[in-house]
């Protein structure tokens, strides 16, 4: 008897199972699937998008000191430009950083206006264009 039981639980599992997403396709409007339509129905986008800018901006910030390296670098006084680039790059880095936590701790708040970014986005992540190397040989 009791194995009979799970038997038929066992069957109504694996049902409910394949059933599961055969139904879940057919409440989504064609091309959307559930979380999009989620999030497009409470307007959720830009607080997520702050959220990635934040995390990124949190965990990446170290990469303004290469980066800030590479823009003041002259062959003229290395030296100098390679103090230069990284008092200039941790700085940069620590505000950057310090921007990313904000924006990750209150991605569900508009603010700045509209959940526009704080900072510009590092040349490394644009998607437009091709990157160039870090350091020039």
């Amino acid at each position: 008897m009791r194995s009979g039981t799970l038997g038929v639980v066992g069957c109504l599992c694996a049902a409910a199972l394949a059933a599961g997403p055969v139904a879940v396709a057919a409440a989504a409007p064609a091309g959307e699937d559930r979380v999009d339509e989620m999030l497009g129905r409470y307007n959720l986008h830009p607080a997520f998008e702050k959220l990635g800018r934040g995390a990124s901006n949190a965990l990446g910030g170290w990469l303004e000191i290469p980066l800030n390296i590479q823009q003041r670098y002259t062959e003229q006084d290395t030296g100098g430009s390679l103090f230069t680039g990284v008092v200039y790059g941790v700085v940069k880095g620590v505000v950057r950083t310090g921007v990313g936590v904000y924006e990750a701790v209150t991605f569900f708040l508009p603010y700045p206006e509209n959940y526009a970014p704080i900072l510009p986005t590092l040349p490394y992540f644009r998607k437009a264009g091709r990157r160039e190397p870090l350091l020039l040989e």
